[in-house]
């Protein structure tokens, strides 16, 4: 017998499960679809969920803290052997944001000491074997939880992406990804002679600002070389990762293949994960807004083959979006499929009547010819 129990709304944060049953909005509209795992969200996104649910005058929410029903617990089955994404040891993400945090502080001060980066080109190479023993995305287990974190957080996260779409594009050149997973580290180096107002300003940038702010890849590469650091893939990521294909990036304005494929790579990793984490100023984008924006700057901003070995590994609807079948029906996707990035796996939540699905199975959209993804309404996991 399934066992749920009603959670406080204001004590939603100490609890950890499976949504019962379908929360709504007082207009109605669905604010969290049953079968949501909760262990999934940051403690941001979840916040933002509990102000969201008592705005709309929800005071409790069912949750299956102990036992899960059978179409539940294929879902979580489903998403913990298909979702790409590999867990890094949660030590080894601490000690490399501990790392970068105290690098930044260092530089902040003044300190020119070559030996100060050493720790990071330590934990870089660790990093970098992380990366080249998993084939699916790596992407950090690490959420900001405060607002000087983000860029220590973002720098890790570029780190590992970058280092994987590297080691897709480049083959398994050890020295190679090494020397980018080390570039992504330290991509974002030149923002510790940024003022802090405008590093965490909490909303948009005036254009005296901005200026400001584009001066950090200069600086980066200032610093550097001013450490005797030459290895020229961790330079030209550091110099050119905000350079676009167009020529109408920063500071060179290189266009095209004069742009350093390394920082090319780097681009599509810094702007994905940068759509996909919470900032001061606003919350994170779903998964599938973020391959839209890939997709749709491609070629103005982003390579495509390195565009296009990012959404062959994501899927054009990763894991978690919720969408709209052709019969009408609504399902979230579970997986990709990798020979067929248009028709995942999907799981159905509701029939195309609107009614709740109680026992689901998931469907291969590969093998269902006559069904295919009409249109995406909304996101399982933000």
């Amino acid at each position: 017998m399934l066992q749920a129990k009603r959670v406080p709304v204001s004590e939603l944060e100490n609890f950890k499960g499976i949504v019962a049953e379908d929360v709504v909005s007082q207009s109605r509209a669905l604010i969290l679809p049953r079968g949501s795992n909760l262990s999934w969200l940051s403690s941001s996104a979840m916040q933002n969920l509990s102000t969201r649910l008592a705005l709309e005058g929800v005071e409790s929410i069912s949750i299956y803290l102990d036992k899960v029903d059978p179409s539940l617990e294929q879902l979580e089955s489903n998403n913990k052997q298909d979702l790409p994404v590999k867990q890094i040891n949660k030590t080894l993400v601490h000690q490399t944001i501990k790392q970068i945090g105290d690098l930044y502080n260092r530089l902040a001060s003044g300190e020119v000491a070559s030996d100060m980066y050493e720790p990071l080109f330590t934990t870089g190479r660790i990093l970098a074997q992380e990366v080249t023993s998993s084939d699916v995305i790596t992407l950090s287990l690490a959420k900001v939880k405060e607002k000087d974190e983000y860029t220590f957080v973002h720098s890790l996260n570029v780190a590992l992406l970058s280092g994987f779409l590297a080691r897709r594009l480049q083959g398994n050149d050890k020295s190679l990804i090494e020397d980018v997973v080390i570039g992504g580290l330290l991509h974002d180096v030149g923002k510790a002679k940024i003022p802090l107002e405008i590093l965490n300003k909490p909303g948009p940038l005036t254009d005296e600002e901005y200026a400001v702010m584009k001066q950090h890849p200069v600086l980066g590469l200032e610093m550097l070389n001013e450490a005797g650091i030459n290895e020229e893939t961790i330079l030209s990521v550091t110099s050119y990762h905000h350079e676009r294909m167009d020529g109408k990036g920063y500071p060179c304005q290189l266009r095209g293949n004069f742009i350093p494929f390394v920082a090319r790579i780097a681009a599509v990793a810094d702007v994905f994960d940068a759509v996909t984490t919470s900032r001061v100023y606003r919350t994170a984008e779903s998964l599938y807004f973020a391959v839209s924006l890939i997709i749709k700057e491609t070629n103005k901003h982003f390579d495509p083959k390195v565009a296009r070995e990012l959404i062959s590994a994501l899927g054009l609807y990763p894991p978690g979006t919720v969408v709209e079948l052709s019969d009408g029906s609504t399902a979230v996707v579970i997986s990709s499929n990798p020979g067929d990035l248009l028709r995942p796996v999907v799981l159905l939540l509701y029939d195309s009547e609107g009614n709740l699905i109680t026992q689901s199975h998931p469907i291969d959209l590969k093998g269902a010819p006559n069904l295919y993804i009409k249109r995406v309404t909304g996101n399982f996991n933000k």
